[in-house]
């Protein structure tokens, strides 16, 4: 793939920005969603946009590959194809099936792990999807993932792609690092009316957002003009107020305080401030939000009333928990230990889209987040009180309790007899 960056007509630099932003923004909520499915940190950084003809589509560097496809039914139009190593999906799924992070010569995508390779591709588009449906201001909705691996030296472009008539694509390549697992790369290949598409309607949608923002903004109030000799009138002072009183009205009004000190100019705020008596003390006015208009905060000499602040006293209920039951008591206790419970044993759980629990046939595989192997919960009315290894008994299932949970439910079981 040649280095030499291409622009076509209706995508430019500017079109090429505005898709490695999405880009960028969109998998990171895929990093996120599939950090979740494998316990453990993922990062997808860096991308680098670029257009190339659709015949010298090659990448060399990720083969053999497995190549993913979605398309996107709602909202935009078009596919994307995410090419990646086999090597690199078979640890990917050795992680999820909580597999020896180990490459495997004998390693074969059967129906099991094709399937397990369009969940994690379902579960990663899905979140990007989300995340550009919010960045375009458009609901987004993608097809089911469908995924070709690539044998020997077959070339499974146009199978993959269907780009007949498309004479570029736009590719991404970004790095993707899975801590304690791999630290590669793969490449996101979009139809060049896709990302046209896309680039539009994210710098329409900003477009947007800015005249909004610019509406909405408040014009800047006229700054009042000022007095000679560095003081405000009466007029002036009632009119930033609120007040607005008639110029006679501001010419009669002395400037006197609530006690009818004179008043003297603050040249540090440019308002009147009402002069000190001897104590040192500022004085009161009818609203105290009021004087900090006037600079009117605690000064020199002014003390704060005493708080009567004392510590909180907590009724003793002594030590309960060894204290010896009476008889009437134990029978009580003895009645309870008779009452059944519900007890459920689970192996697992996953969380699904309704969209997805409306396609359930006979022979969907539902994958769990617990892994192959570990102990299952033992949950009694709804609280977890302990861990086992799941057995087989005269053909029938049971559990071997490994692990008891400490919980207040298990306490509030507890007692002597």
């Amino acid at each position: 793939m040649s280095d030499e960056k291409i622009t076509i007509d209706g995508f430019g630099d500017v079109e090429m920005d505005a898709i490695g932003e999405i880009m960028n923004i969109t998998m990171g909520s895929a990093a996120t969603a599939v950090s979740n499915m494998l316990s453990a940190k993922v990062w997808i950084t860096t991308p680098t946009v670029n257009v190339i003809p659709t015949g010298e589509m090659n990448f060399p560097e990720l083969e053999p590959s497995i190549m993913v496809r979605i398309k996107y039914t709602q909202g935009i139009s078009g596919q994307n194809v995410l090419v990646l190593k086999q090597n690199d999906v078979q640890l990917i799924l050795n992680q999820l099936m909580g597999l020896p992070l180990e490459i495997s010569e004998d390693f074969q995508f059967d129906e099991l792990n094709i399937s397990a390779v369009c969940e994690v591709m379902n579960q990663m588009m899905g979140a990007s999807a989300t995340a550009l449906s919010e960045i375009i201001e458009t609901t987004v909705d993608i097809s089911t993932p469908e995924a070709i691996v690539q044998e020997g030296d077959q070339d499974i472009r146009s199978e993959i792609y269907e780009l007949a008539g498309q004479d570029y694509v736009c590719t991404v390549k970004f790095d993707l690092t899975i801590d304690g697992v791999i630290k590669s790369e793969f490449i996101s290949v979009l139809t060049i009316d896709l990302a046209k598409d896309m680039a539009s309607k994210m710098m329409s949608s900003y477009n947007n957002v800015q005249e909004e923002a610019a509406a909405a903004a408040p014009e800047p109030a006229p700054a009042p003009a000022a007095s000679s000799g560095g003081t405000m009138s009466q007029d002036e002072i009632e009119k930033l107020m609120g007040g607005g009183a008639s110029a006679p009205q501001a010419q009669a009004a002395p400037q006197m305080t609530q006690q009818g000190m004179p008043m003297q100019g603050n040249p540090q705020q440019g308002m009147p401030m009402p002069q000190m008596p001897y104590g040192g003390q500022p004085m009161a006015y009818p609203d105290p939000n009021m004087a900090g208009m006037y600079g009117m905060y605690p000064q020199q000499g002014y003390q704060m009333p005493p708080m009567n602040i004392q510590p909180i006293q907590l009724q003793s209920f002594g030590n309960y928990q060894n204290a010896s039951l009476t008889q009437e008591q134990n029978d009580n206790l003895k009645l309870l230990m008779g009452v059944p419970l519900n007890v459920t044993v689970e192996i697992g759980s996953c969380v699904k889209k309704v969209k997805e629990i409306l396609e359930f046939t006979q022979g969907t595989i539902i994958e769990l987040e617990r892994q192959a192997g570990a102990p299952v919960d033992i949950i009694v009315n709804g609280n977890l009180i302990a861990k086992g290894d799941v057995v087989v008994i005269d053909d029938n299932f049971a559990v071997r309790i490994t692990e008891i949970i400490k919980s207040k439910f298990l306490d509030s079981l507890g007692g002597k007899d």
